[in-house]
């Protein structure tokens, strides 16, 4: 690596900033694109964002290609580990994620929900391919009535698919899945009945 590579980090590049949605992404080493994406609700609450996640029967309706969220276990108020079943178009192999997450508390007005994978939680289901890397996090920042909902995300998809073509379908993804997430908020289509992780300890 060159001393100027060093002094120089890779900066964030704009993919697509509109409709108050923004999707930014930088390069790895592996090819694979870290994804960081924001949208600001109105009259929204990290409460509310929360009680949208705990609605695992409604994934589908805004999380772009999944097709079900299982969750698997809460250890405790603020922790929870979750299954990820992703819809893959055809000929490539649908993915799925086993997903260790931690809610805590940034300062008084920002929390951040924390992802990590934990490929090994869950037998390996045939025919499908399991995602063995990823970070990921939801930060949300209450501004006065409104909600700023930010997202960062690296994942390997594992498996045989080309970067160029997965980094595509991740940017497009992202955008489509904070659109849908403002909608479900904005308009309160889901359900505030199952538990929702609180502020605790990661």
């Amino acid at each position: 690596m060159s001393l100027a590579a060093v002094a120089n980090p890779i900066e964030w590049q704009t993919y697509k900033q509109q409709n108050g949605i923004k999707v930014s992404y930088k390069k790895h080493e592996t090819g694979i694109l870290e994804i960081n994406a924001s949208v600001l609700v109105k009259n929204a609450k990290a409460s509310d964002f929360m009680a949208l996640l705990s609605d695992t029967d409604n994934a589908a309706n805004w999380l772009e290609n999944v097709k079900s969220v299982t969750l698997m276990e809460r250890l405790s108020p603020s922790e929870t580990l979750v299954y990820t079943h992703f819809n893959s178009p055809w000929p490539v192999s649908d993915r799925d994620l086993v997903s260790y997450s931690c809610y805590h508390a940034l300062d008084e007005h920002k929390t951040e929900l924390q992802i990590k994978s934990q490929p090994y939680a869950k037998a390996e289901v045939s025919g499908v391919v399991r995602i063995k890397d990823l970070t990921a996090y939801w930060r949300l920042e209450q501004q006065q009535s409104n909600l700023l909902v930010s997202h960062q995300a690296y994942a390997d998809p594992s498996g045989s698919i080309p970067h160029w073509l997965s980094n595509k379908v991740s940017l497009k993804s992202v955008y489509k899945t904070l659109q849908a997430l403002r909608e479900q908020l904005t308009n309160n289509q889901f359900s505030r009945a199952n538990t929702s992780s609180i502020p605790g300890d990661c």
